[in-house]
């Protein structure tokens, strides 16, 4: 037999190994969010990810800090997301289109990933002896908020009368809001709630039956070219809140 002929086939251990803490953390973030830290035994997670609580125990030492290792994986995911998608943006409606995006794409990859970020943290109030991963970044997130806000105004993108803390709060709060419903019973019109927040941000969420509207319209199309856009879209007749013209350079 030539030299290497009887070589084990396949990944090498290391990337096994890799693949497999990848499987744990997966199953550790489905299995806690679906029945919460005190009733998920390390029996379930195992049983989940495919492995024996025995080979369980050669990557972490505890139930505890599983759960830490799970959400800090989940929270560096998002954070290494948001600077790769978001940041590249220069206005604020880009920005905020890119946000979106951040849960649109892991919401795919892993619904449970979105959903674990606000879980973990909720966690941690309820269970004093774990981790709180967002306590390191929440003041880093707020920053960020106050500054796209600031940035924005600096760009003539805001309305005058727009609090700014109201607007960088709201910031939060959107943020906030993405990640709860991820996962839960509604995570079948995920997908669907984000493309209705795009539509939002663009301004084609909502129509003004006022604008080009003939009070006797029975509405239906009458052929014309501008009164043929569909339902929801701009017009492009300059109704609705058009984005503020910018400062010239």
């Amino acid at each position: 037999m030539a030299a290497g002929e009887g070589a084990r086939r396949g990944r090498p251990p290391a990337q096994r190994s890799e693949d497999t803490y990848a499987r744990i953390l997966r199953a550790s973030r489905a299995c806690f969010s679906r029945n919460g830290y005190d009733r998920t035994a390390i029996a379930d997670i195992a049983k989940e990810a495919g492995v024996t609580p025995r080979a369980l125990y050669h990557y972490v030492a505890s139930k505890r800090d599983l759960f830490a290792a799970a959400a800090d994986s989940a929270l560096q995911r998002f954070v290494n997301e948001v600077g790769r998608r978001v940041l590249g943006h220069e206005d604020a409606r880009s920005r905020l289109r890119a946000y979106i995006d951040v849960f649109r794409v892991l919401h795919r990859e892993d619904p449970t990933l979105v959903a674990f970020v606000s879980l973990s943290s909720l966690e941690s109030r309820w269970n004093p002896e774990l981790p709180d991963p967002l306590s390191d970044v929440v003041g880093q997130l707020r920053l960020a908020n106050r500054w796209l806000v600031e940035d924005a105004i600096r760009r003539g993108e805001l309305r005058d009368g727009v609090d700014p803390t109201g607007a960088a709060a709201l910031l939060e709060v959107f943020g906030a809001g993405l990640t709860l419903v991820a996962g839960g019973e509604r995570d079948a019109d995920y997908p669907a709630m984000l493309d209705v927040m795009d539509r939002l941000i663009d301004g084609t969420l909502f129509v003004d039956p006022a604008d080009g509207a003939d009070p006797g319209d029975s509405g239906e199309p009458d052929g014309d070219a501008a009164d043929g856009d569909e339902p929801g879209e701009p017009d492009g007749s300059g109704g609705g809140d058009a984005e503020p013209d910018r400062p010239v350079a």
